[in-house]
């Protein structure tokens, strides 16, 4: 012990003789592990951690399957779920819960949008998790006759109430009626995602007998010694029943069951495993170097070495002391790398938007991705310090001293070994610069592509009232019209309008519907984006009408049932017809009459920019408003932005107002594809950054290692450009062997990129195209000092150099 304390005393003693070789070692390993352990940090919170939840292994997740219309959602309907509760006998509980939203006012302040959840009686027992203040939900609050209650989210807690402990037990307003607060849950408990607020579904309320309505979210806690297969298998046989007992809504509809980590992080895996992927690239990339950076500091101390091997050290001693050196390096570069990632984190986390990563308030550098990276660093060190330690184990006393120490017979091996490396981290940056421009190429396709209307200097505010305070549909319809003839008011406001379906606002209803004259059956039945819209609403996105005509003030609750479709609906269902005048059925559970096709209007995207334009009905919000919806403003100068928020509060002063701009939901919807071009753009910019640092530092030894051949090439008759060119012709031929094997890698990695790009595809040849003129151009640049060095070298001055 006490030898191996006095060998890495001598080993710090070393480090501190060499500070620059020291700190460049320290950092180029800290930068590529600590970029890694960000993103593993990352990986290991969303997909390893276990759920936050009792025994969440016992836990499985729903997802509602139809086969013939290739839909796979998590939505069910409620009547789905008594049944599922009634009839499974693999569960220990069932619960389901819908997203909501709910507006909190108090006196003489703006009222406050909350996302909430309605859930089932079950939702808590279910996840097993306990208040850290007051209660859960009792049986008898389940019910439209009993004092509404209301569970807070520890996030709602702390920003409304300041994490006071007497929040529970007062009494709140919420959508107008009284609530008052039973419980406060842990801050890890957040289900669903950046949920406010839970509140307790009435067994007696409406929802439970449409079965065509499917908005809620399963959850199941399994029997102990059921599988989630077993589970499954009975779930389908409960679906097929219920298929044939209720063949108008159920037909072709099926459930899977699965666990339920796999479902939370089911959109997640692949993209982490890509940017797990993208990093060790990077770390791979750093460790190349600093293997290069031990080669070059193990050659120039031969010499050293060399004397004390004559004075009486064995090899083995300096071996081991060697190691010891490069280990400690690896030690303190997976230190600052740690540091550096547990500082990058809750910014990261921070700056992204809301719902993007699940559980990201768990996302931290866990002590198990501690250890990791800290092995990862000593494993480096031992690993890339093998190379010198190999060299000093296989030295010839006589040879170094007779030679010295930076010439004779290992520099050939040497530079065959420092060639593999810059080659090495060349291919390497090749992948990661080609993944990295095929997603921003990607990203900039995406955000140039046409939405398919104008959402320039739209102004978009979601609007979801208190259901209580209107008695009829009519009632409903006509709050809205107040709030949009308010706004369209305002100097400075263009037009106005509401829209339940706005498209790349978020919300999107999607319902069957049936033509007149046509069989109506379920079976196969098309499904249309359900949108109820007051008039102006395609004059206020500029919409183009092309055919037909929109709506006007004679399409009200007293007017004929009319509807207008879009192009894609249009070619899909009336190929080579005029669809005017046709009728149209949809929501039957509401309105069983045929709607007459008055106009098609152009198309739009829906969900996102991505994904292709689906068919759309829009009906006067008169004839069928919707509970919920989004009003849009178009603005002619953007300070009429404060007037319409007063006129808002003059129509209805709870009315939470929280505007968005159209261009920034659409923003919003390009969130993951900037995320992956940012974050891929960053590697490629380190992995080319380390690429240049690196052949720049093996053509740097290089040089000085050859300075006696330089002298006798340019004693001989070569002139400082021929110098030039060798030293450059040698750093094109490595970069040129790197690129060759890159470009194999990087047709490979692209293919797993497929997903994620839009149109691009991933063998882009103008993108590699590219990179075979970029990368040799910084090799060359790199290697570019190096050789004006040794093309200015005197010759008297290089044949003295020993």
């Amino acid at each position: 012990m006490t030898t191996l304390l006095a060998e890495i005393h001598e080993a710090l003693r070393q480090l501190r003789r060499a500070p620059g070789f020291s700190l460049v070692a320290v950092g180029l390993l800290a930068l590529g592990l600590g970029t890694t352990t960000a993103i593993c940090s990352l990986a290991y919170a969303i997909v390893l951690r276990p759920l936050p939840f009792r025994d969440p292994q016992g836990l499985v997740g729903f997802r509602a399957i139809n086969s013939v219309k290739a839909i796979t959602q998590d939505g069910h309907s409620a009547s789905d779920f008594l049944d599922y509760a009634q009839r499974a006998q693999s569960f220990s509980g069932l619960m389901a819960y819908r997203p909501n939203f709910a507006a909190y006012t108090r006196p003489g302040e703006p009222a406050v949008r909350l996302v909430t959840a309605l859930v089932t009686e079950n939702f808590f027992p279910v996840l097993g998790v306990a208040p850290v203040g007051g209660r859960t939900f009792s049986a008898d609050e389940f019910s439209v006759s009993a004092p509404r209650a209301v569970v807070l989210s520890n996030v709602a807690w702390r920003r409304l109430f300041g994490a006071q402990p007497n929040a529970v037990g007062r009494t709140i307003l919420l959508d107008d009626q009284p609530h008052t607060i039973v419980g406060i849950m842990p801050e890890s408990f957040r289900e669903p995602e950046f949920v406010d607020a839970w509140l307790p579904f009435p067994k007696e309320a409406p929802e439970y007998f449409a079965r065509d309505s499917r908005f809620w979210n399963i959850v199941g806690r399994l029997k102990p010694g059921v599988t989630a297969p077993t589970a499954h298998a009975e779930l389908q046989g409960i679906a097929a029943d219920l298929a044939r007992q209720f063949p108008e809504t159920n037909r072709d509809w099926s459930t899977r069951v699965q666990p339920l980590h796999e479902l939370r992080t089911r959109g997640m895996r692949t993209t982490l495993l890509l940017l797990t992927g993208a990093v060790a690239l990077v770390l791979a990339i750093a460790c190349l170097n600093l293997a290069n950076l031990l080669l070059a500091r193990g050659l120039s101390r031969l010499q050293d070495l060399a004397v004390r091997l004559a004075l009486g050290a064995t090899p083995q001693q300096l071996a081991r002391r060697i190691l010891i050196e490069s280990s400690l390096l690896a030690l303190l570069g997976g230190a600052v790398g740690c540091a550096l990632a547990a500082g990058a984190l809750p910014v990261l986390v921070t700056r992204l938007p809301a719902g993007l990563i699940p559980r990201s308030q768990e996302v931290a550098l866990h002590p198990p991705v501690l250890l990791a990276a800290l092995a990862i660093a000593l494993i480096t060190g031992v690993l890339f310090g093998l190379l010198p330690a190999l060299q000093v184990l296989r030295t010839d006393v006589n040879t170094l001293l007779k030679h010295g120490g930076t010439r004779g017979a290992s520099n050939a091996a040497a530079a065959r070994v420092q060639g593999l490396l810059v080659t090495g981290q060349v291919a390497l940056s090749f992948v990661v610069l080609a993944a990295s421009l095929l997603l921003m190429k990607s990203l900039l396709q995406l955000q140039n592509s046409n939405p398919g209307f104008d959402p320039t200097h739209v102004l978009t505010l979601q609007l979801a009232p208190p259901p209580t305070r209107f008695e009829t549909n009519l009632e409903l319809a006509q709050y809205y019209e107040r709030l949009v003839t308010e706004a369209a008011a305002v100097p400075g406001v263009a037009s106005a309008a509401v829209n339940a379906s706005a498209p790349l606002c978020g919300i999107t209803l999607q319902y069957p519907f049936w033509i007149e004259g046509r069989p109506r059956s379920d079976v196969g039945a098309d499904e249309a984006v359900y949108a109820p819209v007051t008039e102006d609403f395609f004059a206020t996105i500029k919409l183009p009408l092309k055919q037909g005509r929109t709506f006007n003030p004679h399409d009200n609750e007293r007017g004929a049932p009319v509807a207008i479709i879009n192009e894609t609906l249009a070619r899909r269902i009336f190929p080579g017809e005029n669809p005017i005048g046709r009728r149209v059925l949809l929501l039957p559970w509401l309105s069983d009459q045929y709607r007459e096709i008055v106009g098609v209007v152009g198309d739009t995207r829906q969900d996102n920019l991505s994904s292709p334009t689906p068919a759309q009905i829009y009906v006067p919000q008169r004839q069928m408003p919707w509970f919920f919806s989004t009003l849009l403003v178009r603005l002619n100068r953007p300070d009429a932005a404060r007037a319409v928020q007063a006129a808002m509060q003059r129509v209805d002063p709870t009315l939470p107002f929280s505007p968005t701009t159209l261009e920034g939901n659409i923003a919003l919807t390009t969130t993951q594809p900037r995320l992956y071009a940012t974050l891929f753009g960053i590697f490629a910019v380190v992995a080319l950054g380390l690429s240049a640092f690196g052949i720049y530092a093996s053509m740097s030894f290089t040089t000085r290692r050859r300075t006696r051949e330089i002298g006798i090439r340019m004693a001989l008759g070569s002139t400082p450009s021929q110098v030039l060119q060798h030293v450059l012709a040698q750093a094109g031929r490595l970069a040129a062997v790197g690129l060759a094997i890159g470009l194999m890698l990087a047709a490979i990695v692209a293919n797993s990129l497929r997903g994620l790009l839009y149109g691009v595809q991933p063998g882009d040849p103008w993108i590699y195209a590219a990179l075979c003129v970029f990368l040799p151009l910084v090799a060359l640049a790199a290697a570019m000092p190096s050789a004006l060095r040794a093309a200015r070298l005197p010759p008297t001055c290089a044949l003295q150099d020993d």
